[in-house]
């Protein structure tokens, strides 16, 4: 059943996120969210969402009184299937950007795994996930702060 309902979902993700892009065209609203880099080694843990063309990492929108933590903490669960408790992650990075017609706040936290954990993905939203080095990772095409994430990641673990 889910073979026949997962390219409706898709269909459903992309055209909620056209939507959500004119919104954003129209309002230019400020958004406020977090991103999560599961590393092993140099690898980080990329994904790719059903409705965009570029590579990102786990996360999305923060929740009214939620932590950078607990919304990774949610966002790594709900995307990937990886329960982790938010006093596992560290914060270590924030940026800012403009990308899809939004003034954004996004707060990077980490996870440092000793093996690639098993993931699980409702190939609807997420459709493809991988550990990738750093560098590899690089020479995709990433959103405009996973980019600015990982070049200074990548400093930090050279």
């Amino acid at each position: 059943m889910s073979s026949l309902v997962d390219p409706l979902m898709r269909m459903a993700y992309r055209g909620a996120y056209t939507l959500a892009l004119g919104y954003w065209f129209v309002r230019r609203p400020e958004t406020q969210g977090t991103l999560v880099g599961v590393w092993h080694g140099r690898k980080v843990l990329l994904l790719q969402n059903s409705y965009k063309r570029v590579f990102s990492l786990p996360g999305g929108g923060q929740n009214r009184n939620e932590s950078p933590r607990e919304t990774g903490a949610r966002e790594l669960r709900e995307e990937v299937g990886l329960s982790v408790a938010p006093s596992e992650l560290r914060e270590v990075f924030e940026a800012r950007g403009t990308a899809e017609y939004k003034r954004d706040r996004c707060f990077f936290v980490e996870l440092t795994v000793e093996e690639p954990p098993t993931l699980a993905l409702d190939n609807r939203e997420v459709v493809w996930a991988a550990f990738i080095d750093v560098d590899t990772a690089l020479q995709l095409p990433l959103a405009e702060m996973v980019r600015a994430y990982l070049e200074e990641a990548a400093r930090r673990r050279a």
